[in-house]
């Protein structure tokens, strides 16, 4: 059984550090921030090397222009600016792309724009437009039975459904709110575990103890979240025990 592993990299800007850039090394997709949530172009540019040279699939995660808040606070925007900012971001990481001889293979939105346009059809529309208008070919990594991934097939998009590991689920298969105590899980056993019957299963208990199908084709990896790095390690083990293979989605067949 094939899986995508991702993780959301290049975070840091100017002085500031962030995240855990090893986790380069073991997973086979990265989203890398294009400098409006997070990221500068010196951090991207480090970023896609750092892809290229672990031979891992590069994808764009734009994100709302909100470097205080680094991308979580819901913003207030036209859906012009949204469409232009989408497309700037998307445009902006290519240009590194372009430099090193790499393709882009998805887009994948961060933070409250992610969560924003999984309910909101209109600003899902302007945002998934963009993406299109840039590569109809590019996959989009987005969360399943969403209105982003409505828009996205209506458009003529390719959705890959993307689950996360350390997130804890209401029963209608969102992410319950980060403010809630126990949204986000810690026990590493349980969240490695949880992961393989994901899979295998295709199913997962909710927040409030109920049991919902799901069939996500790509899991998202905190790279900022501590010992991220043996987490993985840990977890690709336990796949493979599981005879679990995971691969980038551009080299599904």
């Amino acid at each position: 059984m094939l899986v995508d592993l991702n993780s959301d990299v290049g975070e840091s800007f100017g002085v500031y550090k962030y995240g855990n850039s090893d986790v380069i090394n073991f997973v086979s997709s990265v989203n890398i921030a294009c400098g409006m949530h997070a990221g500068d172009p010196v951090v991207m540019l480090k970023t896609v090397e750092m892809a290229k040279d672990n031979n891992v699939a590069i994808g764009a995660h734009p994100g709302y222009p909100d470097l205080i808040g680094f991308g979580r606070r819901e913003f207030h925007m036209s859906k012009e600016e949204l469409y232009a900012y989408t497309l700037y971001q998307i445009g902006s990481l290519y240009s590194f792309l372009r430099s090193r001889n790499l393709d882009m293979q998805h887009v994948k939105p961060h933070g409250s724009l992610y969560n924003k346009i999984a309910r909101d059809k209109d600003e899902a529309y302007a945002f998934l437009s963009a993406v299109r208008a840039f590569s109809k070919d590019l996959f989009v990594f987005l969360p399943s039975g969403s209105k982003s991934e409505e828009v996205a097939l209506e458009i003529g998009l390719k959705v890959i459904r993307e689950g996360f590991l350390d997130r804890a689920y209401n029963s209608d298969g969102s992410l319950v709110s980060r403010g809630i105590p126990g949204a986000v899980l810690k026990d590493e056993d349980l969240i490695v575990k949880r992961a393989v019957k994901m899979i295998l299963n295709k199913s997962l208990e909710t927040f409030d103890n109920k049991l919902i199908n799901v069939d996500f084709q790509t899991f998202c990896v905190h790279s900022d979240t501590p010992g991220a790095q043996n987490f993985v390690k840990r977890l690709i083990k336990e796949f493979s025990d599981n005879d679990i293979t995971i691969k980038s989605v551009k080299d599904w067949k």
